[in-house]
């Protein structure tokens, strides 16, 4: 049994490699290696609130990747396959030690293996960082909290709450974890009413139940204090209601039966986009399901407690911090539901075997027909549903390999790098295209941050004469260009003169903020100095004799520019002077 377990553990992972070996950074993970190169290793880093994600466990791991490995993606590729080979084998031990030694347990592993819902965090490194601790956590966690159920030794109670403590150093939402622990407890460990089971289960695991209500609370109140901020309004009925829809009644009931099958492109990212047709076949796949493990089994209906719990608290989440600021949409993305791979295997395992070590155990209703059961069967339904899910991954695999416009744009850097006539290269310090990282993650989203690997090869000036360059939108170096939103107003014959007292230019507009650059023209017949005064800021230049154009950041409040030369500068005329956003030449 373990031999075959491990042989799907094989298989399952030799996909995912190849699908890692054709994929590369995209879109937060940039913002993760910005900030790891950058940034110092202190508590302020590793106790950064990432769009509400908690996660000092996380940077630590992108602080280490970052200084040792930066942009190479065969090692944080295989950081992702390490945590995937140990979340399939902590499955594999987990199911074996719930049902035993069956070959169901090989069909239920073969589901998690395969089922979509964990290839988005097995791809995506930003994703994957958070989600496969959690897997972890939920696979050991788990296995660790039957053992203390089964035995109330206090030595499995603090393994459960250490690989607990784990996934939460990783990613809040581990915190689930409490949940599917309390269900199981009630559901299999206890006898009764509910309210007989919670007396139950205080009486007989008061230490544990105190153990994990002290972490469960310390954590929730840290959290509450630092990582709530993100999008934390309370969400209408109405938003709930649409995500709860396509989260539940698209994207999970099309994926647990191999779904989704097709797919809605974004990027490199894709949503569940399945025909109306698949997901009423997917309804009535799930809805038979139940019905029949409720017929044939006497305590099959709590299993599914499990799934419904952690889908309805994907629902809540999700509409309270993404769906209001992105849209209902969101929960037909496969990577806010990862979890659901492990709890969909887990609850049909319960609903249809007897949980071992178990006070309540699922039984065969009496006179129940169960000729369905045959291993010819069930060998064909799981070979059909991996097979589904096969399909429907490379589709999704196959549009993040292609759709990536991040290693394209790093190739066309490099290469540009490489053959231009000016080393290193001046560059405006800009902003990455919105299409490889948000605005919002300004500073990790700049030139001088993004490209920290390449310092040998660039510079950020603050001014220039005549060489300056920015990159397009597919990375390659252009020389600059400052569309005019102001402009100088006045001067006579050449221009402005320059003499012996300052020179004011007046603009054809007040100046307010940042970001902005001045490109002035001149012509000197010697070389000089001049201090550059915008308002309440001032820069000095050096600048050369003959016929120029001198590059300049202008940033504050301002509405005219104040030149003061040296002698020499006595007599050079400024012919032209424009300010405005920095772009690129065509």
């Amino acid at each position: 049994m373990s031999r075959l377990g491990l042989l799907l553990v094989l298989a399952a992972v030799a996909f995912r490699v190849w699908a890692l070996s054709r994929s590369w950074f995209y879109f937060d993970d940039l913002a993760f290696l910005s900030a790891g190169m950058n940034d110092p290793l202190d508590w302020d880093f590793v106790s950064r609130v990432y769009a509400g994600h908690v996660m000092p466990a996380g940077w630590l791991v992108i602080k280490a990747l970052a200084t040792w490995a930066p942009y190479r993606w065969p090692v944080w590729a295989g950081v992702l396959v390490l945590m995937q080979v140990v979340a399939a084998i902590g499955m594999l031990r987990l199911l074996r030690s719930m049902f035993g030694e069956t070959r169901v347990v090989l069909a239920l592993l073969a589901g998690y293996l395969f089922y979509i819902f964990t290839v988005p965090a097995g791809v995506w490194f930003a994703a994957g960082i958070n989600q496969l601790p959690l897997q972890i956590a939920l696979a050991f966690g788990l296995h660790a909290h039957l053992e203390y159920l089964r035995t109330e030794r206090w030595r499995p109670l603090v393994v459960t709450l250490a690989w607990t403590l784990f996934g939460l150093a990783f990613y809040e939402k581990t915190f689930i974890l409490f949940g599917v622990y309390a269900l199981v407890a009630l559901c299999w460990f206890a006898t009764g009413t509910l309210g007989d089971r919670a007396v139950g289960l205080w009486k007989r695991y008061r230490s544990g139940v105190v153990a994990h209500g002290v972490l469960a609370v310390a954590y929730l109140v840290i959290y509450l204090r630092v990582g709530v901020a993100f999008g934390s309004d309370q969400p209408s009925a109405q938003l709930m209601s649409s995500v709860a829809y396509r989260l539940i009644a698209v994207a999970f009931s099309t994926g647990a039966i191999g779904g989704p099958f097709e797919w809605r492109a974004m990027s490199a990212n894709a949503l569940a986009g399945p025909t109306d047709l698949i997901s009423l076949g997917s309804w009535v796949a799930l809805g038979s399901l139940v019905w029949y493990a409720a017929t044939t089994r006497t305590i099959s209906r709590r299993a599914w407690t499990l799934i419904a719990f952690t889908l309805l608290a994907n629902v809540y989440l999700l509409s309270s911090a993404r769906a209001n600021l992105v849209g209902a949409d969101i929960g037909l993305e496969y990577r806010y539901q990862t979890e659901s791979a492990a709890i969909l295997v887990l609850a049909a395992g319960l609903a249809f075997l007897p949980l071992v070590g178990a006070v309540e155990v699922n039984q065969l209703r009496p006179g129940a027909d169960v000729d369905k059961e045959r291993p010819a069967v069930i060998k064909v339904l799981t070979v059909a549903v991996v097979a589904a899910a096969v399909v429907s991954t490379l589709g999704y695999v196959q549009n993040w390999q292609h759709s990536n416009p991040t290693r394209p744009y790093f190739d066309n850097l490099k290469a540009s790098l490489a053959r231009s006539p000016v080393t290193p290269v001046p560059l405006v310090d800009l902003s990455l295209p919105q299409n490889l990282l948000w605005a919002f993650g300004y500073p990790e989203n700049t030139y001088s941050h993004v490209f920290r690997h390449l310092a040998d090869q660039m510079t950020f000036p603050e001014t220039a004469v005549d060489d300056l360059f920015v990159l397009d939108d597919t990375g390659t170096v252009r020389p600059v260009t400052i569309p005019p939103a102001r402009t100088m107003i006045g001067g006579t014959g050449c221009g402005y003169i320059l003499g012996h007292s300052p020179t004011t230019i007046p603009l054809d507009g007040p100046v307010i903020g940042g970001g902005w650059w001045i490109a002035m023209d001149y012509a000197a017949p010697e070389p000089f100095s001049v201090r550059i005064g915008l308002g309440t800021s001032s820069t000095t230049m050096e600048l050369p004799a003959g016929m120029h154009t001198a590059y300049f950041r202008a940033d504050g409040s301002f509405s005219e520019v104040t030149l003061d030369n040296s002698a020499p500068g006595t007599g050079a005329c400024v012919t032209k002077l424009v300010l405005g956003d920095p772009g690129a030449q065509q």
